[in-house]
């Protein structure tokens, strides 16, 4: 124990900006056979069997919950950039079987291509609330709808921007430190990619798409430190208020508003806008909240890898809850529509089953299901359905059979193809026939439910496969959710604990110390209150209620140096309640462990004895560098035990 105590502190902001990224950079998602950080399923012991879907009486409420629609002050835009009509060559070909459906094309924006580029186009005017308000256009011309891509390096986090189409009246609003989170999220799994820096807009709707920049009293333009460099060209309208989502699936499809038995897991389906970083390109899919053991209400999503396979295109997820029809065969969609922004925190993903498990970064809408789930073997010739938006459609319900096991894999990159009727041992695929109803494009992710005793229960995800309207009786493939959940699902699903919580980190520019809080609202406070604190995203995760394992971390506020120390050590604790009046004791402010558990990883504590100040660090590489370099850093080993993800 060390009892050196003064002020946490640190001198190396740049170096730890780099550790932060590397040291997250194994979390997220990997194939199985790279998930040698977790715990077998054998050595942990999963529960496994079945879980109930769980409706709670109201979401609870998230830091992170629905960005808003918001009424403000327009300014007018002091530059537009118009990109012309797309070629002839640029058409949207039928989704290939096991393929998401792609419903847009990247641009590039050729005018923009630093931080300068936008800077030297903006022009600065006082807004109402003390701050400076600019905004630019943006027209791809005869796009059914667009979002902007924004290639960020820096951003005051009180910073509000703003998206909205010609002639709006309503805007989505995004905070910067919304955006400075899912870059830090993006870095933490791939540091050393630009494309990690880029935070895709919420759609718009039509050809013309404005951004409002709105930055607080007292920051400088120059604080703006991101461009667009391209957008996603829409030509097909995700939300049909235009044109051709709604009635283009095929007419064999069942609306789930006709099937009163399955409008309850319909409540937990998302259908899924997303766009690739890396060509600007966008896409549908559907996915479906899953309910954990202890129906936590933790937005745990579902979808297929070939749908999403990287944090930075899970950053750029949003999600249309409700999106059915508002009556049996009324082709008009339901008042109860609702979409969320935000993307998606990428917990897990494989090609060998197919499988994406995500944690929603927005709180979903009132009245979503969390979806119950089987880990137990299949029994072929079982009834079976599934809830998907085939084309981006209006919720479609079909039902079937399972005929077998099947083993699947994919032959050039795209392509798959399927053995059918292996043992439960070689087949990590379902086979399923329908008898009503098809799937199509803009299916691939959606559930495959067993229905046992008048309850569905997920036993798998959408890979592809032959159906459709005219060929009604061709197989489909699904990633089976039981081999999933015991590679890896289970640590989140059979978790009885709460979900774990971030801790946020700041960089004090005065100090050069650090300052670590799992308190949104303190955070936030922090933020808007002392411009000296740089906010540096999320650091690690660990629990904020107390546990069976876990250990409590102490805070001090050091009345001298405003800067605070942390502890996980409670004979530490009492020692500097004792010995240093100027240390006042705050309490326990989350909860970690004291050992390795297979799943989290150690937190490494150094004294520097010229500053009086501690260091902490969770990259192993950091830490050796430091040693190596700083002879006046004291190692002094493991603090305690936090994790990477949630």
């Amino acid at each position: 124990m060390s009892c050196r105590i003064p002020a946490l502190g640190h001198v190396f902001r740049s170096l730890i900006a780099v550790g932060l990224a590397v040291s997250l950079a194994a979390c997220g998602g990997s194939d199985i056979a790279g998930q040698s950080a977790l715990v077998s399923a054998a050595s942990a012991g999963p529960l496994g069997g079945q879980v109930e879907s769980f409706t709670p009486e109201r979401v609870s409420a998230d830091e992170r919950a629905a960005v808003p629609l918001v009424r403000a002050e327009r300014p007018q835009p002091s530059a537009s950039i118009v990109l012309g009509q797309l070629g002839s060559e640029k058409a949207l070909a039928r989704a290939a079987m096991g393929q998401p459906q792609q419903i847009g094309f990247g641009r590039v924006i050729g005018e923009l291509k630093s931080p300068q580029d936008l800077a030297k186009r903006l022009t600065w005017t006082p807004s109402s609330s003390g701050g400076l308000q600019a905004a630019m256009r943006f027209v791809s011309t005869q796009a059914a709808g667009s979002r902007l891509a924004l290639q960020v390096t820096d951003l005051d986090p009180r910073t509000q921007l703003r998206f909205y189409g010609k002639n709006a009246t309503v805007l989505t609003q995004v905070s910067g430190r919304e955006v400075l989170d899912t870059i830090y999220r993006n870095l933490a799994v791939d540091p050393g990619n630009p494309l990690s820096r880029i935070y895709f807009g919420p759609y718009v709707e039509g050809d013309d798409v404005t951004l409002d920049i709105e930055l607080p009293a007292g920051v400088s333009p120059e604080a703006v430190g991101f461009y667009v460099p391209r957008l996603s060209h829409l030509l097909a309208s995700p939300t049909a208020e235009l044109m051709l989502k709604i009635g283009e699936s095929g007419s064999c499809q069942v609306d789930v508003a006709c099937r009163s038995d399955w409008m309850s897991t319909a409540n937990g389906v998302a259908r899924m806008l997303y766009s690739r970083p890396d060509t600007g390109s966008s896409y549908l899919c559907t996915g479906t909240l899953l309910n954990d053991r202890a129906s936590s209400g933790t937005p745990y999503f579902l979808t297929a890898n070939h749908c999403i396979a990287d944090q930075a295109s899970a950053s750029t997820l949003q999600t249309f809850w409700f999106y059915r029809a508002s009556a049996c065969g009324s082709g008009a969609l339901s008042a109860s529509s609702q979409t969320r922004v935000g993307g998606g925190t990428l917990l897990y993903t494989s090609t060998t089953t197919d499988t994406t498990f995500l944690r929603l970064n927005s709180t979903p809408p009132a009245g979503v299901s969390f979806n119950g789930w089987s880990s137990n073997l299949m029994t072929m010739g079982s009834d079976v359905g599934g809830v998907h938006h085939p084309k981006g459609d209006l919720q479609k319900v079909s039902l079937g059979q399972a005929l077998s096991f099947a083993s699947c894999a994919a032959s050039d990159g795209s392509a798959f193809s399927c053995f059918v009727n292996v043992s439960s041992d070689a087949g990590n695929y379902l086979q399923v026939n329908w008898s009503s109803g098809v799937t199509e494009g803009g299916s691939s992710g959606s559930a495959l439910y067993l229905t046992s005793g008048g309850n569905h229960y997920l036993v798998g995800q959408l890979r592809g496969g032959v159906s459709s309207c005219t060929n009604p009786t061709g197989s489909e493939f699904y990633g089976r959710f039981d081999v999933a959940y015991r590679a890896a699902l289970y640590q989140w699903l059979d978790n009885a604990s709460a979900a774990r919580t971030p801790i946020y980190r700041f960089y004090n520019t005065a100090t050069g110390a650090h300052f670590f809080t799992a308190n949104s609202a303190e955070r936030d406070y922090v933020i808007a209150t002392y411009p000296q604190f740089k906010y540096e995203s999320e650091a690690f995760y660990a629990y904020a209620s107390a546990g069976t394992g876990l250990t409590a971390v102490y805070r001090f506020f050091n009345t001298k140096t405003g800067t605070h120390f942390f502890t996980a050590n409670s004979a530490e604790r009492d020692y500097v309640i004792a010995t240093y009046p100027v240390f006042n004791y705050e309490g326990a402010v989350w909860y970690a462990k004291t050992a390795a558990d297979g799943t989290n990883s150690p937190l490494f504590r150094f004294f520097n004895t010229s500053t009086g100040a501690h260091f902490y660090t969770m990259n192993q590489a950091e830490r050796d560098y430091v040693i190596a370099t700083y002879p006046v850093f004291n190692y002094e080993g493991t603090a305690y035990y936090a994790w990477t993800t949630r």
